[in-house]
């Protein structure tokens, strides 16, 4: 992308610019080429003088014609006119080079007295120019003749002025090429820069440094016959700075006579800026600037003062952290954005799908004249305290805006609070909406409310936040994994009472559990895992008694939906024994000590992550009674009642966000009876065929697992009453080899498995 003023052929536009601009409101446009004009007599009364100049201050004088410096020429300085050319070869020296209606090129040349063009043209590559006693290079510009334009361009060069780097006038063009321009700044005249402009482009590109002791950029008004001109200056994939003073200033001369200052600067691709005094941008004395940041971040202010115009334009990923001073308009694109640093205040915003970020330390206020178009609006706020980023539109504002409120874990909320305003407006059809619908603070998520022409945050209609969802969920799960686990060894235990030998046996299984709490938490759990252990056969009168040790590995996927989850790697061990009697009575027992790693993985409602870890024990144990009774045809019936209870230790832990959790213990109590349904075949080839049904009813007893979330308590447990339905079969292959399967579901107050299931194997020893 380039300004207007930028592209070969710019002469003829030029010359319409400022026929349109205007010469000067007393003189027509046909007085300006008149010979007859005062300009005119003027400029020919100078051209004697200057030839009596140039005879006494340079070396070599080229009037036409064509002339080259070679290595072996001695350093002289030139004066190049009349459509005359200069040329420097590589390893060439030369003092200083002044061309007038000519041409002058030199590559791989040092130039100790700089170059300067009154419309002509010069290119330099390659070189060395520096200028100890005034300015580098310099396009000067002559009242001679509207269609006369000064051309420089400078390619993989140094150029460094005592002065100024560099000065373009009126009329003038310099294309800088990765090439680097220095104003050191000397003598006691202030606002020495890099490069002046002064009515001319100047265009800044691949990897150019342009430096200045004062300011990197320094731009003031050009005047043709007093007519104002348009200072064009474009930087792309280069670099601006300015030790003491701005990046670029733009202010007006010193003359009362001399119009006001009108400048447009293009920030492109990766450009940056850098200012002592912390200015990019520095209005100044009526002028008007119209900046576009493109493609680029820049840190820093941009200022106007009372009597200038200062209009941003942040485009194509343009972005700026600072503050926009007396800003009179700002647009923003779909991929501009606008990291205020403070309070500020624009006549005009106009943003097109990008967005305005309020400052990181403490809050702060935008105020504008009116706004426009869609765009999104970074704050943040603090409830407890009741302060906050305020978006304050004194006129009318218009469009679908979306206000991105800084989700946090951190705040602790009493239970009543005055709602907080965050957007105020005089008027106009905008809508303001939440990102993500609410905003989460601390334990809960909050909705923004409008009233009249104001938006608050308010306190109605709360939730607890995906936050709390987490640590809900994974203080919760302990004894549903635990349980779970335990399913496998009492359907392990269940085919192997009777058994005359031990063995060892692996079991793979896997289920789904939906939970549903009063504190309004919703998750789904996936769990899978694998247990597998050995036991031996003890005597004992009057039965038998088989006793085991085993362990294994469950993992378990929490989705609170949103794009919350949690996860718990779950390792256990354990004991047990059965006893079956010669009557069909039995006993089982069961002790098991697991250790959790449990992680959250929390989306915030504005879109944010969030994530915490922590450790816990478990340990628990289970007892069942119950009878085999043997019926006709191979039938069997098994009525049962069992009881068991894991206890979970408590633990703290805290978000990445803030959010602060604890709990003392986590306890289930769980009584459960039913009954087992079977019959046994016989196969053919000897082997045995048992497929059986259960059903059972359970209540959980406990009613103490209290979370607290940020000094807030919930109630967490799952207390109530469940029923149960199961299937199974196991299968003999051979006297040594058994397989088996088991399928399951339970429905409950709180919590529902809609399935389960698990398959294994056992080889007698």
């Amino acid at each position: 992308m380039t300004l207007d003023g930028f592209r070969p052929g710019f002469a003829l536009k030029r010359t319409l610019l400022a026929l349109s601009v205007g010469v000067c409101p007393t003189m027509g446009a046909a007085e300006v080429f008149d010979s007859d004009s005062p300009f005119r007599a003027a400029d020919a009364e100078g051209e004697e003088q200057r030839s009596n100049d140039v005879n006494t201050t340079y070396d070599k004088i080229i009037s036409g014609g064509a002339q080259t410096v070679t290595s072996a020429d001695r350093p002289f300085s030139y004066y190049v006119s009349n459509r005359g050319t200069l040329n420097a070869l590589p390893d060439s020296s030369l003092k200083d080079v002044h061309v007038r209606a000519s041409s002058f090129s030199a590559q791989g040349s040092h130039i100790a007295g700089g170059v300067s063009v009154e419309y002509g043209e010069a290119n330099i590559k390659d070189s060395n120019v520096e200028n100890t006693n005034g300015t580098g290079v310099s396009l000067e510009f002559v009242q001679n003749d509207l269609l006369d334009v000064s051309h420089m361009r400078v390619d993989n060069s140094t150029v460094v002025g005592s002065e100024h780097g560099a000065t373009v006038g009126t009329r003038g063009e310099l294309w800088l090429n990765n090439s680097v321009v220095q104003g050191l700044g000397g003598g006691d005249k202030s606002n020495y820069s890099g490069l002046r402009l002064t009515g001319g482009i100047a265009k800044v590109s691949a990897n150019t440094k342009i430096k200045g002791k004062e300011n990197g950029v320094y731009i003031i008004n050009g005047s043709f016959g007093y007519a104002p001109q348009i200072n064009l200056l474009e930087v792309d994939s280069s670099s601006i700075s300015g030790v003491a003073g701005a990046a670029i200033k733009v202010d007006r001369g010193a003359s009362a006579r001399q119009p006001d200052t009108t400048a447009k600067i293009l920030i492109a691709n990766g450009s940056s800026l850098s200012a002592g005094n912390g200015r990019l941008i520095d209005i100044l004395s009526k002028s008007t600037a119209d900046v576009e940041v493109n493609n680029s971040a820049l840190s820093g202010n941009m200022v106007a003062d009372d009597t200038s115009t200062l209009n941003v334009v942040l485009r194509n990923h343009g972005r700026l952290d600072g503050n926009i001073i007396n800003g009179n308009s700002v647009t923003i694109d779909s991929s501009g954005h606008w990291q205020l640093k403070g309070d500020n205040e624009v006549k005009s915003l106009a943003i097109d799908g990008g967005s305005v970020g309020f400052s990181e330390e403490g809050f702060h206020t935008l105020t504008l004249g009116q706004l426009a178009g869609r765009g999104r609006f970074d704050m943040r706020i603090d409830l407890a305290n009741a302060a906050g980023d305020l978006l304050n539109v004194e006129g009318e504002a218009w469009g679908k805006h979306l206000l991105n409120i800084r989700n946090t874990g951190e705040e602790t909320l009493p239970s009543e609070f005055d709602a907080l305003r965050v957007v105020h407006t005089e008027g106009g059809d905008a809508q303001f909406r939440l990102r993500g619908a609410r905003a989460d603070l601390g334990a809960y998520s909050y909705e923004l409310e409008q009233q009249g022409n104001d938006w608050f945050i308010v306190g109605s209609g709360k939730i607890i936040s995906p936050s709390t969802e987490s640590v809900l969920a994974l203080f919760n799960v302990g004894p549903t994994i635990w349980n779970s686990e335990l399913s496998t060894l009492r359907s392990r235990m269940g085919e192997v009472r009777g058994q005359e030998h031990g063995g060892g046996w692996m079991r793979s299984y896997g289920s789904r559990f939906n939970a549903s709490l009063e504190t309004g938490l919703d998750y789904q759990q996936k769990q899978r895992g694998l247990s597998f252990g050995a036991d031996a056969p003890v005597q004992v009168p009057d039965g038998t008694l088989l006793v085991g040790l085993m362990g294994g590995y469950s993992k378990s996927d929490l989705d609170m939906g949103r794009g919350t989850s949690g996860k718990v790697d779950s390792y256990y061990l354990g004991a047990y024994g059965t006893w079956l009697s010669e009557e069909g009575y039995y006993l089982d027992g069961i002790l098991k000590v697991n250790q959790f790693h449990n992680a959250s993985k929390v989306a915030m409602s504005d879109g944010e992550k969030a994530k915490g870890d922590y450790s816990n024990m478990a340990l628990g144990g289970s007892v069942e009674f119950g009878k085999h009774i043997k019926l006709p045809d191979e039938y069997f019936v098994a009525p049962f009642a069992q009881l068991s209870s894991v206890w979970i230790g408590g633990d703290s832990y805290t978000l990445d966000n803030g959010l602060r959790a604890k709990t003392s213990q986590t306890q289930s109590i769980l009584g459960k009876v039913g009954a087992t349904l079977g019959r046994q075949f016989t196969l053919a080839d000897g082997g045995v065929v048992q497929p059986y049904m259960r059903v059972a009813g359970a209540h959980e007893f406990s009613r103490s697992n209290n979370v607290r979330v940020n000094d807030q308590r919930f109630d967490n447990d799952l207390f109530g009453s469940r029923a149960e339905l199961g299937a199974g079969v196991s299968v003999s292959l051979s006297e040594r080899l058994q397989v088996h399967a088991d399928f399951d579901y339970m429905k409950g107050e709180h919590v529902e498995q809609p399935w389960g299931a698990n398959v294994g194997l056992r080889l007698a020893f």
